[in-house]
C-alpha cells in the first residue's frame, strides 16, 4: 500500500485526485533516475495506491496494471491523454518544465533519452 498525492500544489492535488476518481487519469509518470537516486523502489504490477487529495483525504484506491520504462522523447500521445493532460502538447509542456526543474536540483538536464517510469492503473475496491 502506498499513499499518492499527484501535483505540487493543493490546487493541483485536488484537481488531479478528482481526475483519478472520475477515471480521466489512469496513468502517471516519474523520473526513473530520481527514483534510483532517492532509493525509491520501482513500481510493480499489482501495487495498490491510495490516492489522496489536497486535504489528505483518500478519494479512491487504484491498482497498478502495467509499468513501462519509456524515454521522455518516446512518450506516446495516448499515454499523455491517460495521464489526464488532455493533449500530448499539454503533457509535454507541463512535464518538460516539471521534470527539468526536478533534475536541475541534481545538476542534470532533461533530454529525449531521460527514462520515465510510466504507470497505468485502474480504480479498484
Amino acid at each position: 500500500m502506498k499513499i499518492i498525492k499527484f501535483g505540487g500544489t493543493p490546487k493541483e492535488q485536488k484537481y488531479l485526485s478528482n481526475l483519478v476518481l472520475t477515471g480521466l487519469k489512469s496513468a502517471t509518470s516519474s523520473l526513473y533516475d530520481l527514483q534510483k537516486l532517492n532509493h525509491i523502489a520501482p513500481t510493480i504490477v499489482g501495487d495498490i495506491w491510495y490516492i489522496h487529495d489536497d486535504k489528505d483525504s483518500c478519494v479512491c484506491k487504484v491498482k497498478v496494471t502495467a509499468v513501462e520504462l519509456v524515454p521522455f522523447g518516446e512518450v506516446k500521445p495516448a499515454f499523455a491523454i491517460l495521464e489526464g493532460d488532455k493533449t500530448y502538447e499539454n503533457w509535454h509542456e507541463i512535464h518538460f518544465t516539471y521534470y527539468s526543474s526536478l533534475l536541475s536540483k541534481f545538476n542534470r538536464e532533461l533530454s529525449a533519452d531521460t527514462l520515465l517510469e510510466c504507470v497505468y492503473s485502474e480504480i479498484t475496491k
